[in-house]
């Protein structure tokens, strides 16, 4: 059972989420979904590729969502290998080796990252390193252009208090099923699909819908289960 979780707060000059099913003009997650944050985290573990998804699957593991900053875009057109006429620059004769994209990048971002793990090993291992402000592998929003910095919250693990309230607000994004949004006139709400749960072949098995505000105010709720982890009110997922 996970009584306890780290947070801390990741940010960068840009990131780039991309939604798996765009091409011809690529747009980004407005936060990074549970899979990102997964990998996000293994790389600052040190993690080899593929061999965490048993580590943050539905059973043990807990995660959250805040974000900080408020949602702004900018486009950015990107190089690509014109894969129409080889796979490597090398093998491409002439002119047209690269083919350029319009892509939709975040500027600024911000986000809150909680995480509790069943292995405590683990645990024990992500706040050394989140203390010491270090990672095994550079951590990045998204593509590894956008490098991230990062800092703990707190100086402890915080220990899980769930709540059950009606007319709650809620800092984090939260899972659209079974929670109904009290809607107010100034918050600029979001609704949108993200993957959760891969298996070890990289296919994802799992998608969630969440609620989310790009202005970075809490949602309130007519009643959730939630936790109490410092000062915000999450639902972990």
């Amino acid at each position: 059972m996970i009584s306890k979780v780290l947070a801390f707060d990741i940010w960068a000059d840009y990131g780039y989420f991309r939604r798996g099913y765009t091409t011809t003009s690529t747009i980004s997650y407005p936060f990074p979904s549970r899979t990102t944050v997964a990998g996000l985290i293994s790389a600052i573990l040190g993690l080899p590729r593929d061999s965490y998804y048993d580590i943050f699957d539905e059973e043990n593991s807990k995660i959250g969502v805040n974000i900080l900053n408020p949602i702004k875009k900018v486009h950015f057109n990107l190089n690509y290998i014109n894969t129409k006429e080889g796979f490597f620059l090398h093998d491409i004769r002439g002119p047209g080796k690269r083919s350029q994209v319009e892509a939709e990048f975040l500027k600024n971002p911000k986000y809150r990252i909680y995480v509790g793990l069943e292995n405590q090993e683990l645990m024990g291992k992500l706040y050394d390193l989140l203390w010491n402000h270090k990672s095994i592998y550079t951590p990045y929003l998204g593509i590894s252009e956008c490098i991230a910095n990062f800092s703990m919250v707190g100086d402890d693990f915080i220990e899980l208090k769930q709540v059950n309230s009606d007319n709650v607000c809620v800092d984090s994004v939260i899972p659209k099923e079974g929670h109904n949004l009290v809607i107010e006139s100034d918050r600029k709400y979001g609704l949108i699909k993200t993957p959760c749960f891969m298996d070890s072949n990289r296919v994802v098995t799992s998608f969630k819908e969440f609620y989310f505000e790009e202005n970075t105010k809490s949602i309130q709720l007519e009643s959730a289960d939630y936790y109490k982890i410092g000062g915000d009110n999450v639902i972990l997922f």
